[in-house]
């Protein structure tokens, strides 16, 4: 574009367009403002020249209008670079890492221990256990105990135990191998006094158990997590038992079992040859049993099933065979909180002069021996938690059982026991509670309430066989180093049966019924530990001085009190 123009001519219009009229404020005395003089005007003319250059509004280019019906599709091509890339979400919770903790240093351990207690009633208490020292693989050790009383109440109230026996564990990569062998040796005198003759005993003869036996073990180790694991084990016991009359007997068991699993089920069986001779004065018997059980188990997600039979088949002396059910149901109704649970089943108990002993010491020569045929056993409850640290256990039983015995003193020699047995079956309706409370390390109590109604069908009672039974035991930490305990023992009546001569007769024996007592036998205790190493503690037994019986004419020890100290070395 082209321009032509004065500079300053341009820059003198400029002012003059700009300038406006100026008045001046009006005289305050009303003096007449003089007219201000017009001012001089210059006139002048600018021209600017430039091309000329025609604009028209970008609509009126337009001289086609659009074709609204067309349809043409429009299929671009598009070409994608997938990236084979995992999104990564921040938004969830990571899984915590663990910490490696710090290599602690190893408690040392004692591997050897030795206890000494004495009481009032000639008591004394003797123990000492010698051991390996720590070893995953290999484990071994000795083991002796000793107690005695000696100064009863009554007329040679007095009886002694012995224990010796040694162990061994071996622990390799598939084979576990576990043995024990021992001798064990109690004696007591015949005691018991018939309050009605108090001289028929006057010089209690001596009763004298030995034991000889041996354990051996086999079984394989196995991952619980392998759902195919195949386990298997075996096993021997032996013993050799005598009295210090004619009493012998002896004994050899081998035992064994195999399994499979196979995903949730298992598949296996159990096998036992059970071998027995006992001798006495009067008799020498053979008492033999072979069992098998095979079972197939079935495990869900909260419940567990097992199904199966139990053949038993005795021989020797008597031979007879005897097939049971063998079947367990277990269900989970609020896990670990509530479980119902339920069993069936049975099986051939046999009678051992050894079992006998530990049951009733007090027992005669030329006891008959018989075994006890359970025909029928069922069983069914709850159990669980009611909180993290409260258990318990509730069930009721039914049995049916052949050949059931009963403890009944002989009527000439009333300071010893026969054994008797039911001729027809005998019916048990039994209820069984369990309770467990522990309140973390300081406190704990243990009890179980048995009750028991028995129903044979020839004889009038089970005899000397109460029908309630509690036991209860419980522990409170006070301070750093003192622990006290307590436990309780509650036995409900029973009822004995005797037979005495007619006096009128002396051929005929009549039976007459006693009434036992029920009672309550309460023991407290207490242990100071010094140390890892030294303790003392002190046990009082009888806390209350009850003259009850167990067995008839046998009255139990009084108040009785012991105290010693152990330490571990």
């Amino acid at each position: 574009m082209k321009l032509s123009y004065n500079l300053t001519k341009y820059i003198l219009i400029c002012s003059l367009g700009a300038s406006t009229p100026l008045f001046a404020q009006e005289n305050t005395t009303g003096a007449k403002k003089e007219e201000e003089k017009p001012k001089a005007t210059v006139a002048e003319e600018v021209e600017v020249v430039r091309a000329y250059k025609p604009i028209l509004a970008d609509a009126v280019k337009i001289r086609k209008s659009p074709d609204l019906n067309e349809k043409k599709n429009f299929d671009p091509k598009v070409k994608y670079n997938l990236l084979d890339k995992r999104l990564e979400l921040n938004s969830e919770i990571r899984t915590l890492e663990a910490q490696k903790l710090i290599k602690q240093k190893e408690e040392k351990l004692y591997n050897n221990f030795a206890k000494f207690g004495i009481g009032n009633l000639g008591s004394t208490l003797g123990a000492l256990h010698v051991g390996t020292d720590r070893d995953e693989a290999l484990q071994a050790g000795f083991d002796f105990n000793h107690w005695a009383m000696s100064k009863g109440d009554m007329n040679k109230q007095m009886m002694t135990e012995q224990n010796v026996s040694a162990y061994g564990r071996s622990i390799g990569n598939q084979i576990i191998l576990d043995g024990k062998i021992g001798y064990n040796r109690r004696s007591n005198h015949f005691y018991g006094i018939d309050p009605a003759d108090p001289a028929h005993n006057l010089d209690p003869k001596k009763q004298r158990f030995n034991l000889f036996e041996g354990d051996g073990l086999m079984y394989n180790r196995v991952d619980p997590n392998d759902m195919d694991k195949f386990s298997y084990a075996a096993r021997i016991n032996g013993y050799i038992f005598n009295n210090i009359f004619e009493g012998k007997e002896s004994g050899i068991a081998l035992s064994g079992g195999l399994s499979k699993n196979m995903s949730k089920f298992q598949i296996g069986a159990n096998a036992v040859a059970d071998f027995n001779n006992t001798k006495d004065i009067a008799y020498s018997l053979s008492n033999h049993l072979f069992k098998v059980n095979p079972f197939l188990k079935l495990d869900g997600e909260k419940f567990k099933l097992t199904a199966g039979i139990n053949y038993v088949a005795e021989f020797g002396t008597n031979s007879k065979s005897s097939l049971f059910p063998n079947a367990s149901f277990d269900f989970s109704v609020v896990n670990n909180y509530l479980a119902l649970f339920a069993k069936l089943d049975g099986d051939v108990y046999k009678t051992r002069l050894k079992d006998l002993s530990y049951e009733n010491p007090f027992i005669n020569e030329n006891i008959d021996i018989r075994n006890q045929v359970e025909k029928f056993n069922f069983s069914g409850g709850i159990k669980g938690t009611l909180s993290a640290n409260i258990g318990y256990k509730a069930y009721i039983t039914y049995k049916s059982i052949d050949n059931f015995y009963f403890f009944v003193n002989d009527s000439l020699r009333r300071e010893t026991f026969n054994v008797e047995y039911e001729a027809g079956k005998t019916d048990i309706w039994g209820m069984t509670g369990e309770l467990n409370i522990k309140f973390s390390d300081i406190a704990r109590i243990d009890g179980k309430l048995e009750l028991n109604q028995y129903t044979p069908k020839y004889e009038l009672n089970a005899w000397q066989r109460p029908s309630v039974k509690l036991n209860a035991t419980s522990s409170l930490q006070i301070a750093q180093k003192v622990q006290l305990t307590a436990d309780l023992y509650f036995q409900g009546n029973s009822r004995a049966k005797t037979y005495d001569l007619d006096p009128n007769n002396p051929q005929i024996r009549v039976m007459n019924v006693h009434s036992l007592k029920s009672f309550v036998d309460m023991g407290v205790g207490a242990e100071y530990k010094h140390d890892k190493r030294l303790s003392a503690f002190i046990k009082v037994n009888n806390l209350f001085g009850t003259n009850y019986q167990r067995y008839l004419y046998y009255p139990s020890y009084g108040f009785n009190i012991l105290g010693g100290v152990s330490y571990a070395f």
